[in-house]
């Protein structure tokens, strides 16, 4: 169980390391509950050994500029918060430059685990509910 200190306004931020094939990468991504699916950029995908353009399986995403289909691809193991998932499923889609972080931590990572958001402390907390999926 780890515990992060929270900024007192913005997005919760949070560093989650990706594992793929070939290396890893760890990025900024924002706490999103309403991201049924975690997202991660492209490149990033790239940079840890996957090829978004060969994956045949895409989602619909709805974006301020529209309807988008964006590839999603199984990441090996992904840790946040002292806690890891293996075969966590992504999307892949990059957010707009501006945005202060690179990825969103969606609730298909959240839900294996319980969140404690302590926001009169400051606090985000992470706990195990141990089963064969995590890591």
């Amino acid at each position: 169980m780890a515990e992060v200190p929270l900024a007192p306004s913005g997005p919760i931020i949070v560093y989650v390391e990706l594992v793929g094939p070939r290396t890893s990468r760890t990025i900024t991504m924002a706490l999103d509950t309403g991201a049924i699916l975690t997202m991660i950029p492209i490149e990033t995908a790239l940079a840890i050994g996957y090829d978004p353009a060969t994956v045949t399986k895409r989602v619909e995403l709805v974006t301020a500029s529209g309807v988008e289909l964006a590839p999603t691809l199984t990441i090996e193991t992904t840790r946040c918060l002292g806690q890891a998932v293996r075969n966590l499923e992504v999307v892949c889609h990059d957010l707009p430059a501006q945005s202060p972080v690179k990825g969103l931590l969606g609730l298909n990572f959240l839900r294996r685990f319980n969140v404690h958001l302590r926001f009169l402390h400051s606090t985000l907390e992470l706990s195990s509910r141990r089963s064969k999926q995590d890591a």
